[in-house]
C-alpha cells in the first residue's frame, strides 16, 4: 500500500470515528454535534463526490470512505432536525419556519458550491491536473477550516460539552491535518507552490488543537473522563 493510500485510509478511519461519536452524542445528549454550516457543506461534499463525481483516479478506497461518511452524516442531519431548533431559538430568537428555511438555504447553497466547485477548480492546469476530484480535495481543506472554526464557536456558544466529546476532537484533528493534510503537502503536490493550502491546513491544525484543549478542560470541569466519553 502506497503512502498516500495509507494516509487516505487513516483519515477515513479517524473521520469515521468522528462521525460515529457525533451521531452517538447527538442522540445521547438530545443535541446535535456539528454546526449547521459545516454539516451542510460536509454532506453536500460527500454526496457530490461519492455519487455525482466519484474519485476515479483515487481508486475505490476514496469512494468507499466518502460513502461511509455520507451515511453517518445522515444520522447527524436527523439529530439536527430532532434537537437543533432549541439552540437557534435561544440564541437568535427565530421561529421554527425561519429555522427550516435557514437549513434549506444552507443545504441548497452547499450542494451548489460542490456541484459547480469541483469542475471549476479541476479545470486548472497544472495544479489540479484537470481532475475534478483534485478540485474536490482543495474544497475539502477549505471546508475543514470552516468546520474547525465553527466547532470552537459552537463550544463558546454552549459553554458545555453537550453534543461534544474529546473523541470527536482528537479524531477530527487526526483525520485532517495529521493525515491527508501532510500527504497533500509532502506527496501529492511536492515541489509545487502549495503556500495557500499550507496556510489553510496550518490554521485548521491550530483551531483543532485549541478545540481539543477546550473540550478536554470542559469535560474535566464537569467531572467526566475525557478519554472514556465517546
Amino acid at each position: 500500500m502506497k503512502w498516500t493510500e495509507i494516509m487516505v485510509l487513516s483519515s477515513g478511519i479517524a473521520w469515521t470515528i468522528t462521525y460515529l461519536a457525533l451521531v452517538y452524542r447527538g442522540f445521547k445528549d438530545k443535541s446535535y454535534g456539528m454546526p449547521l454550516v459545516p454539516l451542510a457543506l460536509n454532506i453536500a461534499w460527500e454526496v457530490t463526490f461519492s455519487l455525482i463525481y466519484p474519485p476515479h483516479t483515487s481508486g475505490g478506497l476514496a469512494t468507499v470512505i466518502n460513502t461511509v461518511w455520507m451515511i453517518f452524516d445522515v444520522g447527524i442531519v436527523i439529530s439536527l432536525f430532532m434537537y437543533g431548533y432549541k439552540y437557534f431559538q435561544n440564541s437568535y430568537k427565530i421561529s421554527k419556519s425561519e429555522w427550516i428555511m435557514l437549513i434549506i438555504v444552507a443545504f441548497s447553497a452547499s450542494f451548489g458550491i460542490m456541484i459547480v466547485g469541483g469542475p471549476f477548480f479541476g479545470q486548472f492546469e497544472p495544479y489540479f491536473h484537470k481532475e475534478i476530484f483534485e478540485g474536490a480535495k482543495f474544497i475539502a481543506f477549505i471546508q475543514n477550516l470552516v468546520i474547525s472554526v465553527c466547532f470552537v464557536l459552537m463550544y463558546w456558544q454552549r459553554q458545555s460539552s453537550e453534543g461534544q466529546s474529546f473523541t470527536i476532537a482528537w479524531s477530527k484533528w487526526i483525520g485532517t491535518s495529521m493525515t491527508v493534510g501532510l500527504s497533500y503537502l509532502l506527496v501529492d503536490h511536492k515541489g509545487e507552490d502549495a503556500t495557500l493550502i499550507f496556510i489553510i491546513i496550518l490554521v485548521t491544525f491550530i483551531f483543532d488543537t485549541y478545540y481539543m484543549r477546550l473540550i478536554y478542560n470542559q469535560l474535566k470541569k464537569e467531572g467526566i473522563n475525557p478519554w472514556t466519553r465517546l
